[in-house]
C-alpha cells in the first residue's frame, strides 16, 4: 500500500504521521508511506531523519493572522493545491492521512478532488479550524480522545488513541531505568519550546537551588537556549539545557516528574512512561489545548494542571513537592 501523510508545522503533528508511517513499514508487505509538508517547520529534518521521503507544498495558518494576510493565504492555497496534485498524480498513493494543521488543508482537498480516499487523526479535544472542515470531506477521522466526537461529524469517527513512535514504545518495552539517587525534572513546551514555562522554571530555581538531589532536564527552544543556560549557571542548579531533541524516551528515563505543556502526544508519552507531570495547557491554541481540567491518565502517575497565568516558580514548587510526594509514595508501594 502507498499512503500520503500530510503533517507539518511542529512535533505534536509529525511524531504521530511517523508514527504511522513506522507501524505500516513494519508489516513486512512493501508498504510505502511518504510525506507532504511545508517548508519552515520541522517537518524538513524529522522525517528524512526518520527514513522517510518528503514532499514540499506550499501552506500556512489561516488563524491569527491579519486581514490582509488571511486573503494572500488563500491564494496561496492555490498554488499548494495544484502543488499537492502534481504529487499525488506522480506518486499514486492509495490512500491520504492527514494529521491535523494548516498543512493538511491542500493536500486533503486535492486528493478529494483526485477521488484518492482521505482520512484524518486528530490529535486535540477540540480540534482546530482545518480538521473540522475537512472532516466533512473525508471519510473518516480518526481521534486520539473520545471528547472530540461531539466536534466533528457524526458517523465518521472512529477513536483510535494517539500513536507513538517505535523508538519510544521499544524504551517503554525494554524495562524501567534503574533507581537514581537524584531527583529528575524534565521540562518541555513543546518541539519549539514555550517561553512562559521557560520562565516559570527560572522563578522555580531559586526556591530548589539548595536542594543537591533534584537536576534538570530542560528542551528550551532556539531562542532561549543561553538565557535559560545562563539562569541555571546562576543558580548552581545541576542542568542539562538543549534547544531540542528527538530523544525524548532518554529524558522521560531519566525523569521523575515532567513539567510540560499539555499537547496530545505529550499526554500519551506521560501515560506510556508512568510520569508524574504538571501540565500548563497553551492558552492560544487555535483549536484548544486538549486538556483543560486536571489529567489523571489510566496508565499515568497523575498530574497537576494549571493555566500559563498562575505558572510561575511558587505555582511549580508546589505542584513539584505534591508530585514528588506521590511519587515517593507510589515507588514505596510499588
Amino acid at each position: 500500500m502507498k499512503l500520503a501523510i500530510c503533517a507539518g508545522g511542529t512535533g505534536g503533528h509529525i511524531f504521530p504521521g511517523i508514527a504511522v508511517a513506522e507501524a505500516l513499514t513494519a508489516r513486512g508487505r512493501g508498504d510505502e508511506p511518504f510525506f507532504i509538508g511545508a517548508t519552515g517547520g520541522l517537518e524538513g529534518r524529522l522525517i528524512p531523519a526518520a527514513g522517510f521521503r518528503l514532499f514540499f507544498i506550499e501552506a500556512h495558518q489561516f488563524l491569527g493572522q491579519s486581514p490582509f494576510y488571511k486573503a494572500l493565504t488563500l491564494l496561496l492555497l492555490l498554488k499548494g493545491i495544484f502543488m499537492s496534485l502534481r504529487i499525488l498524480r506522480k506518486e499514486r498513493p492509495q490512500a491520504i492521512i492527514g494529521m491535523g494543521g494548516f498543512t493538511c488543508v491542500p493536500v486533503i482537498l486535492a486528493g478529494v478532488l483526485l477521488r484518492i480516499p482521505t482520512f484524518l487523526h486528530e490529535q486535540n479535544v477540540q480540534p482546530g479550524l482545518a480538521n473540522k472542515v475537512l472532516a466533512r470531506l473525508t471519510r473518516k477521522t480518526f481521534t486520539s480522545f473520545r471528547e472530540a466526537e461531539e466536534y466533528l461529524p457524526a458517523g465518521k469517527i472512529t477513536h483510535t488513541g494517539n500513536p507513538l513512535r517505535r523508538k519510544l514504545t521499544e524504551r517503554k518495552e525494554n524495562g524501567k531505568t534503574s533507581r537514581r539517587e537524584t531527583f529528575g525534572i524534565f521540562v518541555f513546551g513543546g518541539s519549539r519550546g514555550a517561553r512562559a514555562i521557560n520562565n516559570a522554571v527560572i522563578d522555580l530555581l531559586s526556591y530548589v537551588e539548595s536542594d543537591p538531589k533534584i537536576v534538570f532536564y530542560h528542551q528550551t527552544g532556539q531562542d532561549d537556549l543561553e538565557r535559560v543556560e545562563k539562569a541555571y549557571a546562576e543558580h548552581g542548579v545541576p542542568h542539562e539545557v538543549f534547544s531540542f531533541t528527538d530523544e525524548m524516551e532518554r529524558y522521560y528515563g531519566l525523569s521523575d516528574v515532567v513539567i510540560s505543556r499539555a499537547g496530545a502526544t505529550t499526554i500519551f508519552e506521560l501515560a506510556c512512561f508512568h510520569k508524574a507531570a504538571i501540565l500548563i495547557p497553551y492558552p492560544y491554541s487555535a483549536g484548544g489545548a486538549p486538556m483543560e481540567k486536571r489529567h489523571t491518565g489510566g496508565d499515568s502517575r497523575g498530574s497537576l494542571c494549571c493555566g500559563q497565568r498562575r505558572g510561575y516558580g511558587s505555582t511549580a514548587l508546589r505542584g513539584h513537592q505534591t508530585l514528588e510526594d506521590r511519587t515517593g509514595a507510589h515507588q514505596r508501594d510499588g
